[in-house]
């Protein structure tokens, strides 16, 4: 076989070729040569499948919200001593130190980011923060009580950023963990390990940012050491013994989590409240093809499927920032699909000449296949959003010159960011006693220095939205995470601490069960094993994120888990779940400003479709003035020109910018809803498309009259006939035709929409795909853009079909407010023209005439493409004749669940032109029509 130059001898490559031809893998590399002597050479393939989903069938996490609620104090056992004997005392400051009065044999470690100062009964000296060992000797054995005082008074710790006093507050963080290392076995035989953050939450409840270092590495010590008493407490500002006295009353008190903030008397403790995302129908979307998207990481692992997500349904600009180099071009060509991949590959490293270590081998595996994974992600970015419109630039994204360098130059070159995604994060569980400073700095600087670096460089620009990606072990704990919780909750703090105009918030996810941390064997096997995670499907995973991406006003914390979750909360930590899902207390925290992305418009009020409303809520778009009102009719006034229509030139017959006849309903629905305020559009009848509305190139408006006339009304239902009009203009304004008539229709408004009807979905069996005539270049109607509302369309034995596509962004940019779904009905009305005529020939068609169009649910295409849900195209029958002057055809919109969400009855179509499937050759009528005489024409 040959192609593209390249010739394939005999069954080079055939494993490959075959895994994609059978469905095994949707893309990949097939390796050949052109001969035996020839050099390898690489066709990277890609076979099309279904659709993308971002919609899973049932959802197996729960949204909550994480909150701080009121918990009243309950002693259940004595309050021991704030310093007792033996005590080693940790903080960060020399003012915190002075406040205590230590025991003869007590230690206070002031600790700093360049020195630690050892303060004993016996004197003053200095160590580097390097010599934990030496901090503790001569001392025989562990201290069994520990106290950490953290000292956040200082206004540089009231803003998540580097500092000199960030940096000590992160070296105070690793000795808090090593002194828990230490301690651990004694803190379990009767110890205590107490946490006093001074000034860490504001007078109105507001964790302070660096809070969640703390509360974090406290919950997963206390289940590290059950038995011992393991608390954090967190102040707002006021005297130090007074905050201490308060702090170690809750070494008596009962806990629900091992962290309780104190503010102005009131006792409260986090936790997570269901609440599922309120996502209003008439918000704008979130991003636009415009949109800048910046992701710190994300190539791999559960960010991969998220941006995917997001090129998907936004098509924005992204740009990937990770440490990893980018893939190169002379990588060798293996399948990471198959299983035994990894041990041929290593077999082949270790023998012959050049031959590797099994360790290094490994890591060489290691990277190709995180290299084929980014190209992978990369190449299906740039498919979606276009050539030049993906960058991947490396950056380490712990350093924080380069974090500076590398966001400046994307600011310089693409200007403010919309969506900051911070996705990096890496997880090294072990046992307490094991782990490792090295691994605990690296699990915690690759979210904290992350962030911070992030955070300085955008100081002066923040991003519009800034989503982080935290951990569920964030809100809990875990045994063996106190680098990971310590980590994840103060992404929780920092996002509820941020005050600078972003709309920031931190999503707690628990495990992927496709890919990222939860994707490996070993933990397959512990998920498996443990039953205490949720395995999350990767659709399910995706469509939370742009759930809460879609939430204008999105909390500062939120965490999805499902029941597996919460069954080990009931375990080891009784009571919580039901104090979570108790009924919410007054608002004490802040809320967070919403803030839409630089590039979409402003909301406007939404329609309400589900009953009467007041003329003042209803914004119609297409109503400019009213200049004529009584009893039983009304006539109003809409002026169009290309600057408020700019919409118009996506929609062009014979090259003229034309209103599609499929809006000619939204037109009257918007008149008759004047004439009868109280009621909604449920019916259109008689739908005569006479003359085109066009708007020319020339700069002047043009002005059209919308007439409605009451012709019944009763208690069920009202009738309006609808004529939509406008003056012939000739050179210098001149009228040539007063009133000609553009379009006419009848209007059935009831008090409710009508419930829809439900409808069996046809399957694939038979199908054949057609290109798209109205998407094809050179068409007699052409459209782009908001217009281009269909893919996958095809003909099948029963009839046509497609399915809806909206531009989403298009769809809140341009018609957020109208009351019929106009860009559903135009991609549906348009399947009725898929056909091969003499073969390979699809006609294009415009529409003429249409009996009757019954709408269903109160749906609106702006409520449609919020949700994102699948709708089906369907026509009927397969012998439909569009040119046909007594119809007999049907067409209809169909939900996912088998939902009428719109039915088209009769259309009757006018053919201006002809596609050849073949070549994309575009004819018009004339043409076809001289090459294939009556009575051939339809076959």
């Amino acid at each position: 076989m040959s192609g593209l130059g390249t010739k394939l001898a005999g069954a080079s490559g055939a494993a490959g070729l075959a895994a994609m031809l059978s469905g095994r893998v949707e893309y990949g590399t097939v390796a050949v040569r052109a001969d035996a002597a020839g050099s390898v050479r690489a066709l990277r393939l890609r076979r099309p499948g279904p659709a993308a989903t971002d919609a899973p069938t049932e959802q197996l996490l729960r949204r909550h919200v994480l909150e701080l609620a009121e918990l009243p104090y309950r002693a259940i056992r004595p309050v021991p001593e704030l310093l007792p004997a033996g005590v080693l005392v940790l903080t960060n400051t020399t003012a915190a130190a002075a406040e205590l009065s230590l025991p003869a044999d007590g230690t206070v470690l002031v600790v700093s980011d360049d020195t630690v100062e050892v303060r004993t009964s016996g004197g003053v000296r200095h160590l580097s923060p390097a010599d934990w060992p030496e901090a503790r000797a001569p001392r025989e054995a562990p201290p069994r009580h520990v106290r950490v005082i953290v000292d956040t008074r200082d206004p540089e710790l009231h803003v998540a950023g580097w500092s000199t006093r960030s940096g000590d507050l992160l070296r105070l963080h690793e000795w808090a963990f090593l002194a828990a290392q230490e301690s651990a076995d004694r803190l379990v035989d009767g110890g205590s390990y107490l946490v006093t953050v001074l000034d860490g939450i504001t007078a109105d409840g507001t964790p302070r940012p660096f809070t969640g270092l703390f509360t974090g590495l406290t919950k997963s010590l206390a289940l590290d050491c059950p038995g011992a008493l393991v608390v954090a407490t967190v102040h707002a500002a006021g005297p130090v013994p007074a905050t201490l006295a308060t702090s170690v009353a809750e070494l008596g008190a009962e806990q629900l989590l091992p962290c309780v903030y104190h503010v102005d008397g009131r006792r409260t403790t986090p936790r997570a409240r269901p609440e599922q995302v309120d996502e209003p129908d008439a918000a704008p979307p979130p991003l636009d093809g415009s949109s800048l998207v910046v992701a710190a990481g994300g190539a791999r692992g559960i960010g991969a499927p998220i941006l995917l997500a997001l090129a998907r349904h936004y098509a924005p600009r992204i740009v990937l920032l990770g440490s990893s180099a980018p893939p190169a071009d002379d990588d060798p060509v293996l399948d990471f699909d198959d299983p035994q991949q990894r041990s041929r590959y290593i077999r082949e490293q270790v023998t012959g000449p050049d031959r590797v270590s099994v360790a290094a081998a490994n890591a060489r595996f290691d990277r190709l296949r995180d290299a084929a994974h980014m190209r992978r992600t990369l190449t299906e970015l740039a498919l979606h959003c276009g050539p030049g419109r993906v960058q991947y630039l490396r950056c380490d994204l712990r350093d924080t010159a380069a974090v500076r360098e590398t966001i400046g130059a994307v600011l310089a070159e693409q200007g403010d960011i919309d969506l900051l995604i911070n996705i990096a994060g890496i997880n090294r569980a072990s046992d307490l006693r094991s782990k490792s400073l090295a691994d605990f700095r690296t699990v915690r600087d690759l979210k904290v220095r992350t962030y911070l670096n992030l955070a300085d460089a955008l100081r002066e620009r923040p991003p519009a939205r800034w989503c982080n990606f935290g951990s569920f072990v964030g809100f809990s704990g875990t045994r063996g995470e106190t680098d990971y919780a310590s980590a994840n909750d103060f992404l929780n703090t920092a996002a509820a601490a941020r005050d600078d105009g972003s709309t920031e918030h931190t999503i707690g996810w628990t495990l992927w069960r496709d890919t990222g941390l939860g994707a490996s064997t070993v933990m397959q096997e512990f998920l498996s094993r443990t039953g205490w995670f949720t395995a999350t499907p990767t659709e399910e995973g995706v469509a939370h994120f742009l759930a809460e991406l879609a939430c204008p006003r999105p909390p500062a914390t939120t965490v999805l888990f499902g029941d597996r979750e919460a069954g080990a909360l009931s375990t080891v930590l009784p009571g919580l779940l039901d104090f979570c899902a108790a009924a919410p207390p007054e608002p004490t925290t802040r809320q967070v400003p919403a803030a839409a992305p630089r590039s979409a418009i402003p909301p406007q009020p939404a329609v309400p479709l589900a009953g009467p409303a007041p003329r003042a809520e209803r914004r119609l778009p297409f109503i400019d003035d009213v200049v004529h009102r009584d009893a039983t009719s009304l006539t109003a006034v809409r002026t169009f020109d290309l600057d408020r229509d700019g919409y118009l030139e996506h929609h062009q017959v014979f090259e003229f910018p034309t209103l599609p006849g499929t809006f000619v309903p939204e037109l009257a629905a918007e008149v008759a809803v004047m004439l009868v305020p109280d009621r909604v559009p449920v019916v259109f009848e008689d739908l005569r498309l006479e003359s085109f509305l066009r708007v020319y190139r020339d700069g002047r408006s043009r002005t059209k009259r919308l007439t409605a006339r009451l012709l019944s009304s009763d208690d069920t239902e009202s009738v309006v006939q609808v004529r939509i009009s406008g003056d012939v203009l000739g050179p210098g304004g001149r009228v040539l035709v007063r009133d000609r008539l553009h379009f006419s229709v009848v209007v059935r408004l009831r008090d409710r929409p009508t419930p829809g009807p439900r409808w069996t979905h046809w399957d694939e069996h038979g199908s054949e795909a057609l290109i798209d005539p109205y998407h094809a270049p050179g068409s007699p109607v052409l459209l782009r853009e908001v217009f281009r509302s269909t893919t996958d369309t095809r003909v099948h034995p029963l009839g046509r079909r497609g399915r809806l596509a909206l531009d989403t962004a298009g769809i809140h940019r341009w018609f957020p407010d109208l009351l019929v779904p106009s860009v559903l009905l135009d991609g549906l009305v348009r399947v009725a023209v898929l056909e091969r005529a003499h073969g390979r020939w699809t006609p294009v068609a415009i529409p003429r005439y249409v009996r009757r169009i019954d709408l269903y649910g109160g749906h609106t295409d702006a409520s449609l493409a919020t949700r994102g849900e699948d709708v089906e195209l369907y026509v009927t029958p397969v012998d439909l004749d569009l040119e046909d002057p007594n119809p007999d055809n049907r067409a209809i919109a169909v939900s996912r669940d088998g939902e009428v969400l719109l039915q088209v009855k009769d259309i009757i179509g006018a053919i201006v032109g002809y596609l050849d499937q073949s070549t994309g050759e575009i004819v018009d009528r004339k043409t076809f029509d001289e090459m294939f005489p009556a009575p051939a024409t339809r076959p």
